[in-house]
């Protein structure tokens, strides 16, 4: 199964190196408690749930994301991947299960496939990165709270990869 693939590959010694401020009990805590806050709204149809790797928290798939008017068709399988230091470093960019093209059929150049700014490379598996960052050094980047109902949290995030499919930039 690729999700087993993916946790292999995330965690290939079943113990994640921890580096920064984040300790794994606080990671873990604040991953389930946002994970739980958005899991309502992926649990409804059209959404088909959300899946994420409850044994280290390292990733969560939403499959059946909807993607925005832009692109020929309207549903993915999305993958985030948690970095070790969440929530004080967001993650970096994001996963589709594929290379979906645009409307004008081109692909967005934002979806380079393979990934970059040490974000795992998973396209051997199928899933294409896409290319979003926060840059930490400007003002209203990426500041969680201690609440993980207040910004910045995965909502936050997923609001990131709803306006970088959305738009052109």
């Amino acid at each position: 199964m690729i999700l087993e693939w993916i946790k292999s590959q995330l965690n290939p010694t079943g113990q994640p190196e921890r580096r920064g401020h984040t300790t794994p009990g606080r990671r873990n805590e604040r991953i389930d408690a946002e994970v739980m806050m958005i899991a309502g709204r992926f649990s409804r149809p059209p959404y088909q749930g959300v899946y994420y790797d409850e044994e280290n928290r390292d990733w969560l798939v939403i499959p059946g994301y909807p993607l925005p008017a832009r692109f020929r068709e309207r549903r993915c399988d999305l993958l985030i991947v948690f970095p070790e230091t969440y929530p004080e470093t967001p993650p970096i960019g994001f996963y589709l299960n594929r290379r979906f093209r645009l409307r004008n059929g081109q692909y967005d150049p934002h979806a380079t496939g393979r990934a970059y700014h040490d974000a795992p490379d998973l396209t051997d598996q199928g899933w294409h990165w896409y290319c979003v960052q926060m840059d930490m050094r400007t003002h209203g980047a990426w500041r969680p709270q201690a609440d993980h109902r207040q910004p910045d949290n995965l909502w936050t995030f997923l609001n990131m990869v709803r306006e970088a499919l959305t738009d052109d930039f």
